[in-house]
């Protein structure tokens, strides 16, 4: 029987339990650790080496998506599921971009995640029936929700964007990040710069309409 040691990421601790105990129900599963944001969900990656892990795509301090490419980028083994309530075929093409083998609907029948769980480990890609065709006809007519504007930032850049998006102040981002204030002031211009946005109201805007955070 195949051992398969899993991560849950998600900032609704009553969503990780009730995963947790349905996945630790099934034979040869262990869930081996929990995070809260993508930050505390990338350093159990990095330090345990699961061979999944479950994101949700809104999460504090780094998304689930920026979480899915520091993975990628890193060349980590961990294999990545979205576990999602959006039912949005743009969220799910720019998870499946960033790296992601699988996305998931929390509405979905337990089923749904078994058969991702399975077909992630022989290393396919499974997405939710209720959004498979709406993301299948979305990659047809070449219209992948994938952002240029976006991508000008680099990916420090994105997670300072949506820590300033969350309302943190410079010296906040400063001391969540290990960075000294004139660094993330820095970093804040260039990307202001790079967007050609200059009010924070805006980098809200900006940031709500790309994903970053929800209204």
């Amino acid at each position: 029987m195949m051992h398969i040691k899993i991560i849950l990421a998600d900032d609704h601790k009553l969503v990780r339990q009730g995963v947790r105990s349905l996945l630790e129900a099934q034979p040869g599963f262990e869930v081996i650790g929990e995070a809260s944001d993508g930050q505390e969900a990338y350093k159990l990656i990095e330090t345990l080496s699961p061979d999944i892990a479950f994101l949700d795509v809104m999460m504090p301090n780094l998304n689930g998506i920026e979480t899915a490419k520091l993975v990628r980028q890193r060349e980590l083994k961990t294999k990545i599921i979205f576990l999602s309530m959006h039912a949005n075929a743009t969220y799910a093409v720019r998870a499946l971009q960033s790296g992601a083998l699988g996305y998931v609907l929390k509405d979905s029948d337990f089923s749904e995640v078994l058969n991702a769980v399975e077909h992630v480990m022989e290393g396919r890609r499974y997405l939710s029936t209720a959004i498979a065709d709406e993301v299948l006809e979305m990659l047809l007519n070449a219209e992948a929700g994938k952002d240029e504007t976006l991508d000008l930032l680099s990916p420090r850049e994105r997670e300072i964007l949506q820590l300033v998006a969350e309302g943190n102040s410079n010296a906040a981002i400063a001391d969540k990040l290990s960075l000294s204030v004139r660094t993330v002031e820095s970093h804040r211009l260039n990307l202001t710069k790079k967007l050609r946005i200059t009010s924070h109201a805006d980098l809200v805007k900006f940031a709500i309409n790309q994903g970053l955070i929800t209204s």
